[in-house]
């Protein structure tokens, strides 16, 4: 009897209606395996493929660097493939450049783009001026610098503009990600970005001799006539920040005062303490026996995962969407709309709410709000509240509308490590660096804007890739240091030769045919015996193979039995194991 091999979620579930989606990946296994094997007398073939790319590697690096960025532009040679192509990864990197420059300039958001990337370092670096730089302001008892790399993705559409966006990080795969979402969403009309919130916070601890005195002062602040006479004295100390709220929490006979500021294009720590200050000395006028504990009672809550941010808001609040058309889900994308929607539903929020996430219910919302920190100079210790996010994804006719919900976009464009120059000019390239003189704020607007938008890029591309399982294929071939054909060889060789013998069991390579390992095919199921569970199913099988009732911590076996006996009645398909190389049909995940 064939070894079947049946979703998890599927059968808890009992949503019979994405089987075949478990079916098109088992077919897309045997595919991948079969394309593996060499068919007799095509030898011929990887050496005219191989003599193809010989001949670009020998002609394109006599090109001029005007004359790449031309074929970029006309899209006869792939951006992303520069240094292969070239064979000069710094030459890779100054056509790059000019590419991104030039678009800039073509996209016609930002003042001077042929010199915004100027100070984004690509060649010889100014150590001296960057010591000069930091100095008393942003590191003490330098012993160096960190270089890290700086990628670019887009375009990227949103309300109406075009960016080019700036992406620091070590992670391979995530850029080329991120770019692919990027041109779903402006392929599909681009995004729409909206603010609905702006108040950075600072909580005070006020310690008091009684609840009874605790309970006076939250009503004496929460008076209007008192709240206005608190504002005027928080104000009184900036000429950018306006108070937008006082919240009072009471624990005991500690009083938690929290202010929410507007801090213009700051992300405002500085300005909303100061305040804070103010105005604790007109209340400790009229509350003598009240004593400040701390002048952050963490309540704020800053750099920390806090369910009061996530709730209440904390810097700029900003919700995203988009409509992406169905060809471009099935044609760029390569998965289809109830795809995509079956995977968020399953992992980013059930699977969220199964680990208790607070805020947590996305794909990888940090992954680009830390790459973006990182490259406009601000904090990426606030990356912990600023990525708290809720991918929702809904039908829209044949289309798929899909948001980004974050309540806490904890940025600015002025102050702290965003006057830096490299990181002014990753700010540039997105038109909005320093302080803005005509609407004050908009520029941390356009910054917040930005981040929501990458990470619905990034949300859109991670999803698709789980729902067509290529999530694992993409980092071993864009985040993976590759051997030499020899060494890929031996290594293979000693890990086929070690996972036989240990396991007794025969080796076979994975559908991604990037390592080798021992396969033996499984069964999970799921359900109680008194709805129709395991135990009946077993009951039913004239198989000696023992069916196991699937709960976390147990383990998996092999599960064989006739259709009409498995759990919720879920109908099987079989596969021989020949089929697959192994002892039974095997369901690759990420």
């Amino acid at each position: 009897m064939a070894a079947l091999f049946v979703r998890s979620a599927l059968c808890a579930q009992r949503q019979q209606a994405h089987l075949p989606v478990v079916a098109r990946l088992l077919t897309s296994t045997t595919a991948a395996r079969r394309a593996t094997k060499t068919p007799k007398g095509s030898s011929a073939a990887p050496l005219a493929a191989s003599a193809t790319t010989n001949t670009a590697r020998m002609h394109l690096p006599s090109f001029s660097n005007e004359e790449l960025a031309e074929m970029v532009e006309n899209r006869k040679v792939s951006v992303h493939k520069l240094e292969t192509l070239l064979e000069d990864t710094q030459r890779a990197v100054d056509v790059r450049r000019m590419v991104t420059q030039r678009a800039l300039a073509k996209d016609g958001n930002i003042k001077n783009a042929d010199t915004a990337m100027d100070d984004l370092p690509h060649g010889e670096f100014d150590y001296r001026g960057f010591y000069d730089s930091i100095h008393g302001t942003n590191c003490e008892a330098v012993i160096g610098y960190m270089p890290v790399p700086v990628g670019v993705v887009g375009p990227l559409v949103v309300n109406g503009q075009t960016f080019r966006v700036p992406m620091a990080t070590t992670e391979g795969a995530l850029l080329a990600s991120t770019n692919r979402g990027c041109r779903a969403i402006t392929m599909s009309d681009g995004a729409t970005s909206v603010i609905l919130k702006n108040g950075m916070t600072r909580a005070p601890l006020v310690r008091v001799p009684s609840v009874a005195y605790a309970a006076e002062m939250k009503a004496w602040i929460e008076s209007p006539e008192n709240k206005q006479a608190l504002t005027n004295a928080f104000n009184s100390t900036t000429r950018f920040g306006r108070l937008q709220d006082i919240d009072v929490r009471i624990a005991g006979r500690n009083v938690y005062v929290r202010f929410a500021c507007h801090c213009g294009d700051a992300m405002g720590m500085n300005m909303v303490t100061k305040g804070t200050v103010e105005a604790l000395a007109l209340l400790n006028e009229h509350f003598p026996e009240a004593q400040m504990i701390a002048l952050s009672g963490n309540v704020c809550s800053d750099k920390k995962a806090a369910a009061i941010n996530w709730v209440e808001g904390r810097g700029r609040s900003v919700v995203c969407e988009t409509i992406l058309k169905k060809n471009v889900v099935e044609n760029l994308l390569h998965t289809t709309v109830d795809d995509m929607i079956f995977v968020n539903q399953n992992k980013n929020l059930i699977g969220s709410a199964v680990a208790g996430s607070l805020g947590g219910f996305n794909a990888h919302a940090a992954n680009i709000v830390a790459a973006l920190f990182i490259a406009t100079g601000n904090d990426p210790a606030q990356v912990i509240e600023s990525s708290q996010c809720i991918t929702v994804l809904e039908k829209e006719g044949e289309d798929l509308h899909m948001s980004v919900s974050m309540p806490s976009i904890e940025i600015g464009t002025v102050g702290g490590g965003t006057s830096l120059p490299a990181q002014a000019a990753a700010l540039k390239m997105l038109g909005c660096q320093g302080a803005n003189r005509e609407a004050t704020g908009a520029n941390a607007d356009t910054l917040a804007h930005v981040v929501a938008s990458s990470v619905l890029a990034g949300e859109i591309s991670l999803i698709a890739a789980l729902a067509t399982n290529d999530l694992l294929k993409a980092h071993i071939d864009l985040n993976r240091k590759t051997s030499s054909p020899a060494e890929q060889a031996q290594e293979a060789v000693a890990s086929n030769t070690s996972s036989a013998a240990a396991t007794g069991h025969p080796s076979a390579t994975t559908t991604r045919g990037m390592h080798t390992s021992s396969v033996v095919g499984h069964a999970i199921t799921f359900g109680h015996p008194s709805t129709g569970g395991p135990l009946n199913a077993r009951a039913a099988s004239s198989s000696a193979e023992q069916a196991i009732y699937y709960a976390p911590g147990t383990r998996l076996s092999t599960f064989a039995a006739s259709g009409p006996a498995l759990p919720h009645s879920v109908s099987s398909s079989a596969a021989s194991a020949d089929e697959y190389g192994s002892d039974g049909p095997m369901l690759p995940v990420p």
